[in-house]
């Protein structure tokens, strides 16, 4: 054999178990800092997505609010649209009196 009595080959033997074990210390050690990474990331994606969602929630509560005084705005314009139709109807009416008792 090659390696016979080669002081290089004992020891790389030798410590070849120690060496797969590091080795397999650094692998999971680079995943546990990867999933951590990862966690890290999804965990600034949930919050962004309920910053969004709290957002979202406060602008259609604005929005409603909003719709709510536009109904009752509209509500008192019908009012008054149908009290200066009223008025308009009792003038022409006046009108059309004081324009046949001209005639006559």
């Amino acid at each position: 054999m090659a390696n016979f009595g080669n002081p290089a080959y004992s020891a790389v033997m030798g410590n070849a178990a120690g060496m797969s074990m590091i080795a397999a210390g650094v692998v999971g050690f680079a995943s546990a800092v990867t999933a951590g990474l990862d966690a890290a990331a999804e965990a600034r994606r949930q919050n962004a997505y309920y910053d969004a969602l709290g957002a979202a929630t406060a602008h259609a509560d604005d929005m409603e609010d909003l719709a709510r005084t536009a109904v009752e705005m509209i509500a008192e314009l019908e009012v008054e649209v149908a009290s200066l139709r009223r008025a308009c109807r009792q003038r022409q009416e006046v009108i059309d009196l004081l324009s046949a008792r001209g005639r006559a």
